[in-house]
């Protein structure tokens, strides 16, 4: 018999339970110090017995036959191993969950090692339960002899439950490796898998910590649901027009290590503000089993990637990827900042919002990294609608052919800023893997520094500098190799970004009005009470000779003939004609957009104005009807969550045309 009961049946069951699964004669137990029941499970045993320390149990069977009430323990012999699936019944509760781990002295783990003979799914496998924590075991699943199929060290496993939430999960300091799974995406180290159809369900806290997870095919550490469609996601996994997207919720991924995989590494899925840090991630991708990364996030909202080191993921012959990090397909504000990714064979970074038919992602942020000795790319760039990307290390050596950017199939629109790129390689800025064309139009670039290779299609930059950033030990393997030194260039050249955040990738704390230092090091100090507000507007006089990273739309060019201050202005019209810039704001602040303008003709009007700062995409503007050069203004306040607001100068009516000049965007 098999019952997996909701907390609110998990009493009801475990208080009954003893009188149908143990003999009459056996003993009760030792009381848990929760107040539940501890039974000891011993496979070296000789003989089975009642399940106290004195006579422990001594095989799965009698282990998977109990079902475990709040507050109990199951706890297995250290250095005894059990042959089988671990598979208990029973539910803990929010004052008392169950735990799983290990007894006896010494250090030696227990282990429960998966076998081919059971036909199991999983090695560990908690099926339709709740309140568990599990501590101290080693897993596996080896059968190398084995035909290779669906095989999972621990699968935390759901369907339908009937209140739609599975609720509290830990694990803590497990060890899983040899798990001789197949190539789909159902085998993992550890995976916390929602399954069925009929009752939409979720994970609600889950955490995964201080755990090793070594040798295993295709996947480290995930999760994944049947509960995943919606638009953004496209027809991804025979979604077609379903939109049934239920996140889950308070998933945690931290401090764990993972290595030698056939696959991916981790892989956070259908999350709403998972967390996924301070891991540890090597020698991933390292058998032909598809394309893959080492730590990346899909189809969720909110996701924070931080404090991670990943290295050496393969890229082998006919696959795509081998990067570091990937922020993928239906993905909403994906955060990856503070990681460091260095000899990845796929480069740092990929975007695949694109990726699947007619999928999409948009604001993800990529902040305060380090990337060095990555080859092929930084950036593979498949389809993004907002992206930023600022304070960001990258170091190519010599003889690298890695590209900064290569642009793939999709649309990425990006925006780079602080970033410090030193390129002593050959590679630049391309098509993705030498398919299709770079689109310089996507890009925007602003403050950045280009240091060693120059290709021909470097990007415009309004405040490009192209000096040696002077790292403190440039090629150096340490995050505190790419310090910047004391007499570097770079120290308070950057420009304002008012989601900026509050500390470097070494904590230290970060200027909110002074410039800031370029890269992922704030070295130089400073004092934000002598700073004026720095003007959030790029090519504000369109001194630049191209456009960038203003955008046109009807009739729009530069004007060296009429302009207010410096030697150009930017002539728009006839109506209607517009030049645009996305600027980064702060959520909830006040702005005041200024500016030079002026027609060619009465009856020609021309705007200068803000768009696109809230929710309701609310717009403000001022109004320039004269034919000389006047200044105006106008002040517009961002939404609670708006990070981005679209300023513009637009030939509204008439037949003339319009000039605008000297631009400015200052918080109030």
């Amino acid at each position: 018999m098999h019952l997996n009961p909701t907390p609110r049946r998990a009493a009801a069951i475990a208080a009954a339970a003893s009188l149908f699964v143990l003999p009459v004669s056996l003993s009760a137990p030792e009381a848990a110090a929760a107040g539940g029941t501890t039974r000891y499970l011993d496979c070296s045993a000789a003989s089975n017995g009642d399940g106290s320390q004195a006579n422990p149990w001594n095989g799965l069977a009698t282990a998977n036959a109990y079902v475990f009430g709040p507050g109990d323990r199951l706890l297995l012999k250290r250095g005894a191993t059990c042959t089988g699936t671990l598979k208990p019944q029973g539910s803990g509760s929010a004052a008392a969950p169950i735990t799983l781990a290990a007894y006896g002295p010494g250090t030696a783990r227990p282990v429960v090692a998966g076998s081919a003979a059971t036909g199991e799914k999983a090695a560990v496998h908690l099926s339709d339960v709740e309140q568990w924590e599990i501590r101290d075991l080693e897993i596996t699943f080896k059968d190398t002899a084995a035909t290779k199929r669906e095989r999972n060290g621990l699968l935390v496993e759901i369907a339908d439950l009937p209140d739609g939430v599975g609720t509290h999960y830990v694990v803590d300091d497990v060890y899983v490796h040899d798990v001789n799974g197949d190539a789909t995406k159902w085998s993992n180290g550890i995976q916390f898998r929602v399954s069925g159809t009929t009752t939409p369900t979720n994970f609600d806290d889950v955490l995964v910590q201080n755990s090793r997870i070594d040798n295993v095919d295709r996947e480290g550490l995930t999760n994944r649901t049947t509960w995943m469609c919606r638009p953004q996601y496209g027809t991804g996994d025979d979604c077609g027009t379903k939109n049934n997207w239920r996140a889950n919720t308070r998933l945690v991924f931290r401090g764990n290590t993972i290595s030698n995989t056939g696959g991916d590494g981790i892989v956070l899925r259908a999350a709403d503000h998972g967390l996924v840090e301070h891991n540890t991630a090597y020698d991933i991708a390292m058998r032909p089993m598809g394309s893959n990364a080492g730590i990346w996030t899909i189809n969720s909202d909110d996701a924070l990637i931080q404090y991670n080191e990943v290295h050496h993921v393969r890229r082998l012959p006919g696959n795509g990827d081998g990067m570091a990090f990937d922020s993928d397909y239906g993905n909403n504000r994906a955060v990856f900042q503070f990681n460091h990714s260095h000899d990845n064979e796929g480069g740092f970074m990929l975007f695949c919002g694109a990726c699947g038919a007619g999928s999409s992602s948009t604001g993800t942020v990529v902040r305060y990294n380090l990337s060095h000795h990555d080859k092929d790319r930084w950036l593979a760039a498949s389809g993004e609608n907002s992206a930023d990307l600022y304070q960001n290390t990258v170091y190519l050596p010599a003889g690298s052919t890695a590209d900064i950017v290569q642009d793939g199939y999709g649309v990425t629109k990006a925006r780079f800023t602080n970033n410090v790129l030193h390129n002593l390689g050959s590679g630049g800025f391309d098509g993705l893997d030498g398919n299709g064309t770079y689109n310089a139009a996507d890009f925007t670039w602003a403050a950045n520094t280009f240091f060693g290779n120059h290709p021909a299609n470097e990007p415009a930059d309004p405040e490009k500098k192209t000096y040696d950033p002077q790292f403190v030990n440039a090629g150096g393997t340490t995050p505190e190799d790419y310090k910047l030194s004391e007499g570097s260039p770079v120290r308070g050249t950057g420009t304002a970004i008012p989601t900026l955040g509050g500390k470097d990738y070494f904590g230290n704390a970060l200027p909110q009005v002074c410039r800031p230092d370029r890269g992922f090091h704030q070295a130089s100090a400073f004092d934000d009470s002598t700073c004026s507000p720095v003007n959030l507007v790029r090519n504000a006089g369109f001194e630049n000779s191209a456009l960038n990273p203003w955008t046109s739309y009807g009739g729009v060019t530069l004007d060296t003939a009429t302009h207010h201050g410096g030697s150009r202005a930017v002539k728009v019209g006839p109506a209607q004609a517009a030049a645009e810039q996305i600027i980064q704001v702060r959520p909830g602040a006040t702005y005041t957009l200024s500016g030079w303008g002026k027609v060619s003709a009465s009856g020609t009007e021309l705007s200068l104005g803000a768009k696109q700062y809230d929710a309701a995409g609310s717009s403000e503007r001022t109004l320039f009807t004269g034919t000389s050069f006047t200044p105006a203004s106008v002040t517009f306040t961002t939404g609670p969550n708006t990070t981005t607001a679209r300023i513009y100068c637009y030939a509204r009516t008439g037949t003339g045309y319009g000039w605008c000049d000297d631009i400015t965007v200052r918080e109030s």
